[in-house]
């Protein structure tokens, strides 16, 4: 990175706003470098690592963001703008207290239900809003599965392996005896 020139967002933000970000390294569990270009190279791998929580921090303290808010047509104070015309509101938590209780296969086909009623009527935000917030929480509860999935599959092994173990010992025993 050239001294005093970005070379894409994350330098620009970093070298704009250099203590933010470092409190964002922080916040994750991180220690800071201390030179500009090494703090741009341990956010960029913290976005690798994190993702969007990271990239929201980062949106957070650009330079512009209330410039680019204005132009955009939102207002500067609005705390949920991310840019994907989501309006996550009060509904939207009452909405993902109901998803909690539903199985993965409700969940399929409650998105599958709303993305067609959002088909019907595409000027509805609400229901846009409503297949976004379900669609994340049936992305979330399926990483969920599939993890606690392969955790079962290598304990199931590490049994396996254990009783196999104990067997082969339990062989060589009755050799010697």
């Amino acid at each position: 990175m050239c001294k005093g020139k970005a070379q894409n967002r994350i330098d620009y933000i970093v070298l704009q706003r250099p203590s933010e970000a470092a409190k964002i390294v922080e916040k994750y569990g991180y220690e800071p470098p201390k030179k500009v270009d090494e703090l741009a190279k341990a956010v960029k791998l913290l976005v690798k690592k994190k993702g969007e929580p990271v990239i929201k921090d980062l949106i957070a303290i650009h330079p512009e963001k209330k410039l680019i808010l204005e132009v955009s047509g939102h207002n500067s104070d609005e705390s949920n703008f991310c840019g994907c015309n989501s309006s996550y509101s009060g509904e939207t938590k009452e909405l993902l207290d109901k998803l909690s209780e539903l199985s993965v296969n409700d969940l399929t086909q409650l998105y599958e239900d709303t993305k067609k009623k959002s088909k019907e009527n595409p000027t509805d935000k609400a229901m846009m809003a409503e297949v976004e917030t379900v669609w994340d929480e049936l992305k979330r509860r399926k990483k969920q599965t599939e993890k606690q999935e392969k955790q079962n599959e290598a304990s199931t092994q590490s049994l396996w392996l254990k009783f196999g173990l104990f067997f082969l010992a339990g062989v060589v025993i009755a050799k010697i005896v």
